[in-house]
């Protein structure tokens, strides 16, 4: 059956086989029809059975290929040993610039094993160790240029070791780095390399247990940081003093263009400090301040610049106390 899908795919780039119950033998016909064909650019096989010995059956693959531009393996059972031999594989593969491998059982050893791979190449529960490799490996790989690290243990000493690496990195977009455990220490090693990097645009921060010390570290950054056009700050400790320290950087900030501080704790007070940088800023277009104990004075002071800013178009208040009043303003 996956055969016959297979050949009705032909011309298309992408081939979503995710969520099929596939299991390590369905790899061999992946090989054949899909990867060894050189036609597709990505293959997504998230939400399979695929273990450590179909990880086998595609890295002998990959190895070859020279099409395939991002692989999607996202919660299947690969684990340490199939992260093993994708990494050999890639080590000759100088096409592929996506990999995801999130909820695949990926500990210590299979960070390792992709720290060792991106060293080479120029074209979860990783934790640390493994997020030091990798932060070692982007010093010298110029080829990677998303990077997906959700739902792991990466600490404070991982993200240094990250930041390190981004401030040599050349390629690399995207880094989200969503529910880890980064708190403000990681904050600061990350904006520390913000404040050279030139071409990170997007930067995911939601739920890493980050408080204002650590936003006034990346505040510090967006003063200078000349790439960066998404942050994302969603569900951390961020209060009136943080969202300060963010007004603040909106002043002088001129590339910054969605700020999402979704779940946090700014209250009206955190408002009032960040419509004085957005009067002065020309730049944001999305602002994300849902579910951050807003009353009526906050909101209101939020309608006011978003009747008046003519580069405001997206305001996000969703899940605060919204009075009759400023309802009416929002119809």
């Amino acid at each position: 059956m996956l055969a016959v899908f297979i050949y009705q795919l032909d011309l298309h780039y992408l081939v979503p086989v995710s969520n099929r119950d596939l299991i390590d033998a369905d790899m061999y016909r992946v090989v054949r029809y899909v990867i060894a064909s050189q036609k597709y650019n990505e293959v997504d096989l998230s939400g399979n059975k695929i273990t450590q010995l179909g990880a086998q059956i595609l890295a002998e693959a990959i190895r070859k290929n020279k099409t395939l531009t991002h692989l999607y393996l996202v919660n299947n059972r690969v684990g340490d040993i199939g992260v093993s031999h994708l990494a050999d594989a890639l080590e000759k593969n100088t096409t592929l610039t996506s990999l995801k491998l999130g909820g695949n059982e990926i500990e210590q050893k299979g960070g390792e094993y992709l720290g060792n791979v991106l060293r080479k190449n120029s074209s979860n529960q990783l934790g640390d160790p493994g997020a030091i490799e990798l932060g070692n490996a982007l010093k010298i790989n110029n080829t990677l240029a998303s990077l997906s690290l959700v739902n792991n243990c990466v600490e404070a000493a991982g993200a240094q070791a990250l930041a390190e690496g981004l401030k040599e990195h050349l390629t690399l977009y995207e880094l989200d780095l969503w529910n880890n455990k980064v708190g403000d220490d990681g904050a600061m090693h990350l904006a520390t390399a913000l404040k050279s990097n030139r071409t990170l645009r997007y930067l995911y921060l939601g739920k890493n247990q980050i408080g204002d010390n650590g936003v006034e570290h990346l505040a510090s950054a967006l003063k200078e940081n000349t790439a960066l056009t998404h942050l994302y700050l969603r569900k951390n400790k961020i209060t009136a003093a943080g969202a300060k320290h963010l007004g603040d950087a909106l002043q002088q900030n001129e590339m910054l263009a969605q700020l999402y501080l979704f779940g946090n704790q700014i209250g009206d007070e955190g408002v009032q400090h960040l419509t004085m940088g957005l009067k002065k800023n020309q730049h944001l277009a999305v602002l994300d301040v849902g579910c951050n104990k807003l009353n009526d004075k906050g909101i209101g002071s939020l309608i006011s610049i978003f009747e008046d800013d003519s580069v405001l178009s997206t305001l996000d208040i969703q899940f605060n106390q919204i009075g009759e009043k400023n309802q009416a303003k929002l119809i």
